[in-house]
């Protein structure tokens, strides 16, 4: 029988692609490591076996690259030469070619491209002489510059994705969900029939336990639809791994072009979120990376001089809250020039000068996201071409999520993304104002507020309502959808985007919801306050508000500018000390509490936790137990020895857990103990609010 690949072209293409993937990840862990022949031998693997099955299959330009690739890890094998950084472009410029030639391969069936260059510059690597990599950002298919840009630039292996792989269980969970609804819809069937026979043969007597069984037997069925609607539309979802490992390739290869040290981590997931999310939120993640790199991360030369290690570190790691991703993107640079900032904002805004020159750091924040507002004087091809936030703005509103910044200079800055898993369905509040019922996505809500008439604050002709010790500007629904205003204000939701509250007062509020998005019907496309459309039970329209838009609107309504008014009596804000050898973890810890208002000092082991403490005042310490140089009960020994902290309460979060060693803790002053296998962002907060009694 003769050999046909058609046959075996997705496997192959699957296969090669997987096989890149590992060469990147090795390369990048290689340069960390240097001589790890484990690595390197682990890589030659790889290549090894793309040019055998390239040469099984018949495609001699795969094979070609992967040979003389492979020639040049032979040679660091061999140690002729050192990896360098020159090397390190190599590998990356020939898997983006293997890629563009797996395309190639899918879209046309044959790998025929000119790669003599590739074949030349593999020659000189693997001799030992000096090479470039500059000649390689050629158009291998003899087209204009201007389409190997974009052909470079994109990045459709999300976008062409028309068949998924699924788990047999999650099918499985499926069809016991369908054969669910047929039992019910059998049952409901036999029912009526029995209904029918009684009625006709007048057994009144029966009459009043019909309804009640059609009511049990009517949830259990709607119960049954929504479960298999939710399995229906998770098989749209995807890993998210999908967008965070190639990641990693592409900061190594930019901090090569920047001269920067800089490490990436990013712990491997098992989030799965939907496929029309993960394509806009790898260009979304993608551009605060470089955005930490090109304006955050400082040179090693800039690091040295302020006392710090002269490799920079960007963090990017998920946690799961209900139905939302929260990913955070974490670097510890110089953090955002907020002087810098309001500078470049009176230039864009002269008219806005006096407001600007007021303005908190946080209110400045709104401005990051204005195109054209950059703050470097010199443009980089990263991240200084003018462009800002503005792009990340506009990509986090078409997925329904939600940005947030926190930066303290020159210890970081931190983007929290706050995402639906997926964007199918919906969850909100209904509500009512004059005649229209309407829905307010749950992602924009803070809270919902009771409010009476003395909370109200009227300053130059615009009303205030006082919440949390800030004055948060209050709006009628009605005087953007239309309609008589109803004085009454005991319903009212606080609306929150980009870092800006709004408190709407709606006529009534009906019910919280998840429900089933549908784009808007062909009459409503040009309503820009709409999102899309929900029906009720009755089938009639519910338009989803567009709370961004909302909010432009009713900035235009201010008779005062909108704007959070700090009010005298702040509360008392808490000082946490967190130490953990471990750098994610105290950056993970660190932004949970800063998140929820706290001032965070940290701390690699013991030792440098009493250094702090000799100069800072804590409320609270959370504390790892096994660390370098002075462990955690030798640490906590020490501080229940200064009579300043013998009651300042201690939390701590360990790895391991049993019996003895919590006891152990306990009797020597902690006054929690919580297991990182049971770490949760609420549990780790709860403690310290009951301690500090919050």
């Amino acid at each position: 029988m003769a050999f046909s690949k058609e046959e075996f072209i997705e496997g192959f293409v699957s296969e090669t692609q997987e096989h890149i993937d590992a060469i990147n990840n090795g390369i990048i862990q290689y340069k960390s490591t240097p001589g790890n022949k484990e690595l390197l031998s682990a890589i030659l693997r790889e290549l090894h076996t793309i040019k055998g099955t390239g040469r099984m299959m018949g495609y001699p330009v795969i094979e070609s690259l992967s040979h003389g690739l492979e020639d040049v890890f032979k040679g660091i094998r061999e140690e002729k030469y050192e990896l360098n950084d020159h090397i390190v472009q190599l590998t990356f410029h020939t898997s983006d070619c293997i890629q563009r030639v797996l395309r190639k391969i899918v879209e046309e069936g044959n790998d025929e491209l000119n790669i003599s260059e590739y074949m030349e510059t593999f020659k000189k690597a693997s001799s030992g002489l000096f090479f470039t990599t500059d000649n390689l950002n050629i158009d291998l298919n003899d087209s204009d510059d201007d389409e190997v840009f974009e052909l470079e630039e994109k990045d459709d292996t999300l976008e062409n994705i028309t068949s998924i792989r699924i788990d047999i269980n999650r099918i499985n969970e499926i069809i016991r969900s369908f054969d669910n609804l047929i039992i019910r819809q059998f049952r409901f069937k036999h029912q009526l029939e029995e209904f029918e026979a009684r009625l006709n043969a007048t057994e009144g007597n029966v009459m009043h336990e019909l309804p009640k069984q059609l009511k049990e037997d009517l949830l259990q069925t709607e119960t049954a639809i929504f479960d298999t609607q939710h399995q229906l539309l998770n098989l749209r979802m995807l890993p998210l791994d999908m967008v965070l490992t190639p990641l990693k390739k592409e900061v190594e290869s930019d901090s090569l072009k920047l001269k920067k040290n800089i490490e990436l981590d990013i712990p491997k997931t098992e989030f799965l979120l939907d496929k029309a999310i993960l394509e806009n939120l790898k260009g979304i993640l993608l551009h605060l990376i470089r955005n930490s790199m090109d304006h955050g991360i400082e040179t090693p030369e800039e690091r040295k001089a302020i006392g710090k290690t002269d490799r920079g570190h960007i963090s990017v790691f998920a946690q799961q809250n209900s139905n939302h991703i929260i990913i955070y993107v974490i670097d510890d640079g110089r953090g955002i020039q907020y002087e810098q900032v309001r500078k470049k904002a009176i230039e864009l805004f002269p008219n806005d000068q006096k407001e600007i020159e007021n303005m908190s750091h946080k209110e400045l924040e709104q401005y990051l996201y204005i195109s054209g507002l950059s703050t470097k004087e010199q443009t980089t091809e990263l991240s200084g071409r003018g462009v800002g936030l503005d792009v990340v703005r506009t990509d986090m509103e078409k997925i329904k999520g939600r940005i947030k910044i926190k930066s303290k200079e020159n210890e970081g800055t931190t983007f929290e993304l706050k995402i639906p898993l997926s964007l199918a369905t919906q969850q909100g509040l209904f509500v009512h104002t004059g005649n229209m019922k309407l829905m307010i996505p749950s992602n924009y809500i803070a809270e919902i507020a009771n409010v009476e008439e003395r909370d109200i604050t009227i300053i130059q002709g615009q009303s205030y309502i006082s919440l949390h010790n800030m004055l948060i500007p209050l709006y009628f629904l009605s005087s953007i959808i239309g309609g008589e205003q109803n004085e009454n204000t005991s319903s009212v939701i606080v609306v929150e985007y980009l870092e800006t509250q709004i408190a709407i007062v709606a006529d009534s509020i009906d019910q919280y919801e998840t429900v089933v998005v549908n784009p808007l019907p062909p009459v409503m496309q040009k309503l820009e306050a709409v999102q899309g459309v929900v029906y009720d039970e009755n089938y009639a329209i519910i338009p989803i508000l567009n709370i961004p838009d909302i909010m432009r609107r009713l900035r235009r309504l201010l008779a005062y500018d909108m704007r959070k008014y700090e009010i005298k009596n702040k509360k008392h804000t808490f000082t946490v000390l967190v130490i953990d050898d471990s750098a994610t973890t105290r950056q993970i810890e660190k932004a949970i509490f800063e998140t929820d208002g706290y001032i965070v000092e940290t701390a690699v082991d013991g030792i440098d936790a009493l250094d702090i403490l000799k100069t800072k005042h804590v409320d609270a310490i959370i504390t790892d137990i096994k660390m370098p140089r002075m462990d955690g009960i030798t640490f906590l020994s020490n501080l229940r020895r200064t009579p300043e902290f013998d009651n300042t309460p201690v939390i701590i979060v360990s790895g391991v857990y049993d019996p003895e060693t919590k006891e152990k803790f306990m009797n020597a002053g902690a006054q929690s103990f919580i297991v990182k296998s049971e770490f949760q962002r609420g549990n780790l907060l709860q403690a310290v609010k009951e301690l500090l009694g919050e």
